[in-house]
């Protein structure tokens, strides 16, 4: 049947109208998720041999540097010190998990499930991340990713993976080939240099620091620093007014034995911006990191209704 050309003008103003009412759905319902409690869901992986297979190269010069307002896993509620900001909840994707450890030429280098409230891009933290192989105060992955909402979810990725020069650059049989970010010298020798690599900052105070000290401690005071760090065993968690003690400038800098930065050979970067819908799992790719990412609605508890007994 061919339609006329007034037809096909009506039928366009309908889809027009339905597509214009189903975005303004969804930016009003984003836009009320603002201080909303949500479970998020988050692996990060690296592909052995990711950066040789592709086309991609190695960033000289990285621009590597944490967020001034974060938040990790051991920095306290603010409602309830003992419990954690970031609740840990029981994991759904583990079967994925599994699958990708199964798989040659994959290494799982982060997977935590957590509950946070979401703020506006302007309020969010950024959320710290570490895993992978450790080595002194850093491990192989680290960086940070921020979950904020505005008309929609989203997400923004500052991760890095690095690895690390030996302690002795260009020792006999080492089989390490400087890389440009490295200056030979004229005798052959090495000279101390590649990326520098900041060290994360580390909360002035903790959870465990909260659970261990018998007296009201002052959320704004310092606390030593060397304490094992460690989710609260508490069942409780985070209601969708409750935030978080976040870090900052003035209480987030490193141990005064920490060294600012290590030095890397070469780091790979991972920087992507992404709008995501709530209860779908979404895939970040690059050649040498992937992210698997699912950002899951909580149903709070309904209050139990009190029984009034009769006179």
């Amino acid at each position: 049947m061919t339609l006329t050309k007034k037809q096909v003008t009506n039928r366009l103003k309908q889809l027009t109208g339905a597509a214009l009412l189903t975005l303004c759905t969804a930016g009003a319902e984003a836009a009320g998720y603002a201080g909303t409690q949500f479970e998020i869901e988050m692996v990060v992986f690296a592909r052995e041999s990711g950066m040789s297979q592709s086309r991609e190269t190695w960033p000289a010069v990285p621009q590597l540097a944490y967020d001034s307002h974060w938040v990790d896993f051991n920095t306290p509620s603010e409602s309830d010190p003992t419990v954690p900001a970031l609740q840990p909840v029981p994991s759904q994707l583990d079967n994925k998990v599994a699958a990708l450890k199964r798989s040659s030429g994959y290494q799982v280098l982060f997977h935590k499930t957590w509950r946070q409230v979401l703020q506006t891009e302007r309020n969010a933290p950024a959320v710290l991340v570490s895993g992978g192989t450790r080595d002194g105060n850093h491990h192989q992955l680290e960086g940070s990713v921020t979950l904020s909402v505005s008309r929609y979810l989203h997400l923004s990725t500052d991760l890095w993976l690095s690895e690390w020069l030996p302690e002795t650059t260009g020792a006999p049989g080492s089989g390490f080939s400087a890389p440009a970010s490295v200056n030979v010298s004229a005798a052959g020798t090495e000279a101390p240099k590649g990326i520098s690599v900041p060290t994360r900052p580390r909360a002035t105070m903790t959870v465990a620091d909260t659970l261990a000290s018998d007296e009201p401690m002052d959320l704004g005071s310092s606390a030593q620093n060397n304490r094992e760090y460690g989710f609260s065993e508490t069942s409780g968690y985070s209601t969708a007014a409750d935030s978080a003690v976040f870090g900052n400038d003035n209480h987030s800098e490193p141990e005064a034995l920490e060294p600012a930065s290590k030095l890397a050979a070469r780091v790979a970067v991972l920087n992507e911006q992404r709008r995501l819908r709530s209860g779908e799992l979404h895939y970040i790719d690059h050649p040498k990191l992937g992210v698997l990412i699912e950002v899951r609605t909580v149903q709070e508890p309904e209050e139990e209704e009190s029984l009034e007994t009769a006179p």
